[in-house]
């Protein structure tokens, strides 16, 4: 599911995003990734 939240946010915001996100702000990532699995689980 990880490889589809990579994919969503790089479409959303730019190619390499997510893997940003991850390596500057690993909090805030964890947090949008798990607002994205408790979004899209359901």
């Amino acid at each position: 599911m990880i490889e589809v939240f990579i994919e969503v946010t790089d479409q959303l915001f730019w190619e390499g995003y997510a893997e940003q996100l991850a390596k500057e702000n690993p909090q805030v990532f964890n947090m949008e990734f798990n607002d994205f699995l408790s979004t899209y689980s359901n």
